[in-house]
């Protein structure tokens, strides 16, 4: 394959930098062509898509490429939140989903991929991305989705009381509204195997949006292998695991390297003894299982060490299952710092076969992991390092910079892959475990709330770019050579939990 002369089309999730800026960086690092549609015809948080305009889009760039790959949310509801909140029916979403055969049909040789998340159950009171009443209701709707797990599983003893008693605490208007919205969901699942299984999708990814071992996420996606299973769709064309906004840029490289008829291959070494088995926070499986299936979805195979391209080192995730906090901190610290120096001195010895995948606790990187790595490490010398949000997030996203990483061969792919590193530290850590806490803490005291509000929200993304710049200083092998472009700091969604920028070289270097 000549990198240069191949393109791909991206559908994404929604709009977010997750899920239209990473992909683009790492096709940018193999030398590859990726085109979006225009931001205007995305959806915008809970606005969803102009789902007309985005078919109309997907139709006149499939003759132009190699390949397109297609979120079902964003392309049937016109977004992910849209897939929590609107009101439209199954048969309206099914009926775009169907648009799909006729690009198929008129080309054939088009490598389509296809990606939709089972909807989540999120275990918090916060409606920003769910409908209005989970802002009251949300935790007790995520246990009464356990609970019904549980029941239907057989655990009779307790769990029929303490789910009856439960479900008098709802209203029963939002009850069935709720469950309403999961067979919708369920039902746009379905269709998405049948298009699998008439050969629409050369591949389909089934993924969970912030799972847990129990609930109706869980009990959707067995019903949902066991169709799979029925319509004879093996583990070729069906991928299904925890994931979400690292989908888009995981199939990115799984495209690029199927062209180029490369099979990555990746040996995992797992930081803490023991460590490989444990269930990782919003997911359902020993994070073993969720390499073995992210390493699946870019098209690579898992191997010894003897025989692998890459090293995965895993920092595997802490038993409590939730984000850093400061008063484990001394404790957690002292059970994990000697093997985490031994996987540091194994990064140290040969830093471009390291894939560093930083997956002790969600939403941010490992403090004690980052230390040494700083003492010890060549940090833009790494094949990949990822450390935010769930595990699949971190894992799917490094190993796509991992692929692309094989293919730059050129001086701006090899510019690119030092960006997207240095973009990675900076986010992953600069902003994620400390700047944003920081801001938070900040905002407490000046206004009394922990989020922006319109009218600090210039002052608030200046304040980011000053902290991330003194944040670069710290990071070898990338202070003074990398600054963030000035004005491009932004958040997104006008909340302080994601965050944008662009990483440029500093002038002169």
């Amino acid at each position: 394959m000549n990198e240069s002369n191949y393109r791909a089309a991206l559908i994404p999730l929604d709009e977010r930098p997750v899920n239209t800026r990473y992909p683009r960086m790492i096709a940018g690092i193999a030398g590859v062509q990726l085109h979006l549609p225009p931001t205007e015809i995305m959806c915008n948080q809970r606005n969803p898509a102009n789902t007309g305009a985005l078919l109309e889009w997907a139709r006149d760039i499939a003759p132009r490429v190699d390949a397109l790959i297609v979120s079902c949310d964003h392309l049937g509801y016109g977004g992910l939140i849209p897939s929590r909140i609107s009101m439209e029916p199954a048969g309206a979403i099914v009926q775009r989903l169907e648009r799909l055969r006729q690009i198929r049909q008129q080309f054939p040789a088009l490598t389509l991929h296809g990606f939709n998340v089972i909807t989540r159950v999120s275990n918090a009171n916060d409606a920003v991305e769910e409908p209005a009443y989970w802002q009251t209701y949300g935790a007790r709707l995520c246990q009464l989705s356990q609970l019904i797990d549980r029941e239907l599983q057989g655990e009779q003893a307790g769990v029929t009381v303490e789910l009856a008693a439960l479900r008098a605490q709802i209203p029963d208007a939002h009850t069935r509204d709720f469950l309403r919205r999961r067979v919708r969901n369920h039902t746009i699942n379905l269709h998405a195997l049948q298009l699998c299984a008439e050969g629409v999708f050369d591949l389909l990814v089934v993924s969970s949006d912030d799972t847990s071992p129990f609930g109706l996420p869980s009990r959707e996606k067995r019903w949902l292998a066991e169709c799979a299973g029925r319509l004879g769709i093996g583990d070729g064309p069906l991928l299904m695991y925890p994931g979400a906004d690292e989908i888009g840029c995981a199939l990115v490289a799984l495209a690029i390297n199927a062209a180029a008829r490369y099979v990555p291959r990746f040996a995992a070494r797992y930081a803490i003894p023991g460590g490989e088995n444990n269930v990782a926070a919003y997911e359902d499986g020993p994070i073993r299982q969720t390499i073995e299936r992210q390493v699946r979805a870019v098209g690579g195979v898992v191997t010894d060490e003897s025989d692998a391209e890459f090293i995965l080192f895993v920092n595997t995730p802490v038993e409590r299952r939730s984000e850093w906090q400061p008063e484990y901190a001394d404790r957690e610290r002292e059970e994990r710092i000697a093997p985490l120096r031994a996987a540091v001195a194994a990064i140290a010895a040969q830093p471009s076969r390291a894939v560093i995948c930083d997956v002790a606790y969600p939403n941010g990187a490992d403090p004690v992991l980052i230390e040494l790595l700083q003492q010890h490490v060549a940090l833009d010398e790494l094949a990949a390092y990822g450390a935010w949000n769930t595990a699949g997030n971190t894992i799917g996203t490094a190993l796509a910079q991992a692929c692309a990483s094989h293919f730059a061969h050129s001086t701006e792919g090899r510019k690119a892959q030092r960006r997207f590193l240095a973009h990675r530290f900076i986010e992953d850590w600069g902003y994620q475990h400390v700047a944003r806490n920081e801001l938070r803490q900040a905002l407490l005291r000046e206004t009394d709330k922990r989020e922006p509000a319109e009218e600090n929200l210039a002052q608030t993304c200046a304040w980011i770019e000053g902290r991330l710049n003194e944040l670069i200083a710290q990071l070898p092998g990338f202070a003074g050579r990398y600054r963030i472009q000035p004005g491009s700091a932004r958040l997104p969604w006008k909340r302080a939990f994601e965050v944008d920028f662009i990483v440029e070289e500093e002038i002169g270097i």
